[in-house]
């Protein structure tokens, strides 16, 4: 093996390299040399060892002995996976230009160390055994779909919060291998925000925390004050896939903090969100939230104080559901309480994937009538995405949409309003929290889905008058679709401030207990 002149930076660095569970993810702040350690592990992955002391080889159980007395154990290294013929690895950008610009540069500098040739036609490092490191680009579902049913030991995605999530877990499915000794993995890096931040969070953050250290630290060249934190142990799923996530901060980089003093002065001087982002490594704030008035405070209200049957009914509330349409992607169904002022409480919500159109008029049947005896005819309107009109099935020999078969379990949906900008800034002017009183929309805290997705969509790159569409926008388009039928005309009006949501409840149902004719249009 030969001798890198490089050596990777004790913490975080070694922890990413060390691990071994099956995903991976490396990622926080900016500068921790994510790119550098990916390029590194694609390749240079020790595959066979021993251990060594006094001369002898040892096994697992004399090497644990001997570390835990104190013992200085030699670990010799016989293969890395580049020693393997048969080796091939994937390291992917969103560009080839991301590529060229910012991975390809770390590959060169470490991978001619072993005598690796870059084919530029093939795109690849060739190394002397005959193994292969390629350097491609997912710009387009066609281009991921050249990469899926292949047969890869290794697949690296750099900054992989650039990525939608599906396309991440069908590219994974390529990651196989016949041999024992080369464990295949999937490992990603990233900063927070982008479309991916909120399934990065979910499936790593999450679920893998990291174990913070009881005390701050303040770096007092930088003036900051920051709080490490080491990885927690890997995640194993009912498959037992493991997933283990790696925080990174500048402060594991030594070699930039020591070679580029300004870039860590230009991080600390960020706005808030940024800084907590970039130099904090927070999956917590996130720029370029399109719902940048989003809050916890004033959107979410208890559900045990919002009871159908309890505190509003068909008497207090206008009912309806908003759709919006999926097979592989979750259709939902979101049930909304509108009062006669025409605000909006999403009471409950439905969120699936893989059902077709049947079973999820069957689902929405079920759930409605089990949890709260309502049926079809008590809801004034189904306000429905527009795909459910599509005609991309038969019935009886005769071409058939999603909508015709809600029909037949007695759903009978309207065509919501697919102007995604105007749509956006009634929603977003709905969602704005007056000076005093409430906002239009609120949700209840049972409403899981709409409330991790809702306020986690990032603006258009394109178009900042839109949300990104390949982010998780379906609970918002369901949303979407609901709101442009209900608030325009309201929020068109001046009206004085509202008040706080208890007073108004408690308004409701005294003006609905004084006239028995008000039915809460």
């Amino acid at each position: 093996m030969i001798i890198s002149a490089y050596t990777p930076h004790p913490g975080r660095q070694t922890d990413f390299l060390k691990s071994t569970a099956d995903w991976i993810f490396y990622g926080g702040a900016r500068g921790g040399g994510k790119s550098f350690t990916l390029a590194w592990k694609a390749a240079l992955t020790p595959r066979v060892w021993e251990y060594h002391y006094g001369g002898k080889i040892l096994n697992e159980k004399e090497t644990s002995k001997l570390r835990e007395e104190g013992k200085d154990v030699e670990i010799i290294v016989r293969k890395i996976s580049i020693d393997y013929p048969d080796y091939i690895a994937l390291l992917i950008r969103r560009t080839y230009p991301q590529l060229e610009r910012n991975l390809k540069p770390e590959c060169d500098k470490l991978y001619r160390l072993y005598g690796a040739r870059w084919q530029e036609r093939n795109k690849c490092y060739l190394f002397p055994s005959g193994a292969k490191v390629y350097l491609v680009h997912l710009q387009d579902s066609k281009a991921k779909d050249n990469y899926i049913g292949g047969n890869y030991n290794f697949i690296g995605i750099d900054e992989a919060n650039q990525f939608p999530e599906d396309w991440v877990r069908e590219i994974s499915t390529s990651v196989r291998t016949d041999n024992p000794e080369l464990h295949p993995q999937i490992c990603l890096t990233s900063n927070p925000g982008n479309i991916g931040h909120l399934w990065l969070k979910r499936m790593f953050v999450e679920k893998c925390k990291p174990i913070a250290s009881k005390e701050k630290v303040y770096n007092k060249e930088f003036d900051i004050v920051y709080h490490p934190e080491k990885p927690g142990k890997p995640y194993k799923d009912k498959e037992g896939i493991t997933y283990q996530y790696i925080p990174a901060t500048v402060f594991d980089n030594p070699t930039l903090i020591e070679n580029d003093k300004k870039y860590v002065r230009q991080l600390k001087n960020l706005n808030s969100t940024l800084k907590a982002m970039w130099l904090h490594g927070s999956w917590d704030v996130f720029a370029g939230m399109f719902f940048d008035n989003w809050s916890i405070m004033h959107h979410i209200i208890s559900e045990k104080d919002f009871r159908y049957g309890k505190d509003f009914d068909k008497d207090t509330h206008t009912l309806y559901r908003f759709y919006d349409y999926g097979t592989k992607n979750p259709f939902v169904c979101l049930f909304a309480a509108v009062d006669r002022d025409e605000n909006i409480i999403i009471f409950d919500e439905i969120a699936e994937t893989g059902l077709a159109s049947t079973k999820q008029a069957e689902a929405v049947n079920r759930y409605t009538y089990k949890k709260y005896k309502l049926k079809q005819g008590d809801f004034a309107d189904e306000i429905a995405d527009p795909a459910y009109w599509t005609k991309h099935t038969e019935k009886d020999g005769v071409p058939f949409s999603p909508q015709g078969f809600y029909a037949d379990y007695g759903i009978y949906l309207s065509k919501g309003n697919n102007d995604r900008k105007s749509g956006a800034k009634v929603v977003y002017d709905g969602l704005e929290v007056p000076t005093k009183g409430v906002p239009r929309i609120m949700f209840t805290d049972n409403c899981n889905y709409c409330i991790d997705t809702i306020p986690n969509v990032p603006a258009s790159d394109v178009d900042p008058e839109d949300v990104d569409t390949k982010s998780e926008d379906h609970a918002y388009d369901a949303l979407r679709y609901g709101a442009m039928k209900i608030l325009p005309a309201a929020m068109s009006e001046k009206k004085g401030n509202k008040k706080g949501w208890r007073d108004w409840l408690a308004d409701q149902k005294y003006k609905h207990s004084g006239n028995s004719s008000w039915m809460g249009a």
